[in-house]
């Protein structure tokens, strides 16, 4: 049976979430950064900068400020309601610097993006603070790569794009010590070890994109392994039973989507040390 609960009344928020890399000598890596123990979602997990859009972020002055139009960012999302795409992005862009003080974005000659971030973490609009450096985002520089919506007992829930973005190489990325309190660069071979060893707590879509990003060698061929195909939709379901509980993904017999949309096991359960593994 499906566990379900008063959480699944909850409205569910628009977010975006954005997988920052880099490539070394070793191999990619991936920027995250560690949460609060005290936040009210994922507290003291490992994170990609993230987090839910505002009404702010579909303001029509950014479409001065972005080189594609609504309705071609929101295709390029593989979604229908034209106006998503333009706060999801922003969003994208928003969060990034805020959490990581890492702007996918251009800026005036001499811009200081410090600053910037300082007087947006003291609630300054970021509309007003992309007129102040003349900001301009390249929508190129966000890979759409996959849409996860929170499950129903969650007390709180999120439509969560994720998209796939390089670190500019004169930026160095750093967490808030707010909403997040470190940060780390990992593989994301190293970053599932970590999860196994008890030494951080991943979410199940992190574990998932973690491991879809440990099948390649450099940047050019996860992005282009994601815009290869329309971002999947994963709708997790929780499922108790004789034998315990696990995840759903789709293509699951017990999830009532029937076509699976990530390669892998359809199941996942919470094991040793709080890591999530594949369940058959």
């Amino acid at each position: 049976r499906v566990m379900s609960g008063g959480a699944a009344d909850k409205p569910i928020k628009d977010a975006s979430t954005v997988i920052v890399l880099r490539e070394t000598a070793n191999g990619l890596e991936t920027f995250m950064l560690c949460r609060h123990q005290k936040s009210g979602f994922m507290g003291g997990a490992h994170v990609f900068p993230g987090g839910k859009v505002d009404a702010a972020d579909s303001d029509p002055r950014w479409l001065g400020r972005i080189d594609r139009t609504a309705e071609e960012i929101t295709e390029q999302l593989g979604e229908s309601d034209p106006g998503a795409g333009l706060g999801l992005l922003v969003a994208a862009v928003r969060e990034t610097f805020e959490e990581a003080g890492v702007l996918l974005a251009s800026a005036s000659e001499g811009a200081d993006l410090d600053a910037t971030r300082r007087e947006l973490h003291e609630g300054a609009p970021f509309i007003e603070l992309a007129e102040g450096i003349d900001m301009k985002i390249d929508s190129a520089a966000l890979a759409p790569y996959a849409r996860w919506i929170t499950p129903k007992m969650e007390s709180r829930r999120f439509d969560t794009r994720f998209y796939i973005a390089v670190v500019p190489e004169d930026q160095t990325p750093s967490h808030d010590g707010s909403e997040t309190t470190s940060a780390v660069w990992l593989s994301p071979a190293g970053a599932i070890e970590e999860m196994h060893a008890g030494k951080i707590k991943l979410a199940p879509p992190t574990v998932r994109t973690l491991r879809w990003l440990a099948g390649f060698g450099d940047i050019a061929s996860v992005v282009a392994d994601a815009l290869s195909q329309k971002p999947p939709l994963i709708r997790p379901r929780l499922v108790t039973g004789e034998r315990g509980w696990f995840l759903a993904l789709p293509g699951d017999p017990e999830h009532p989507e029937d076509d699976a949309v990530l390669p892998g096991a359809t199941r996942m359960v919470m094991g040793e040390n709080g890591a999530w593994v594949d369940a058959e």
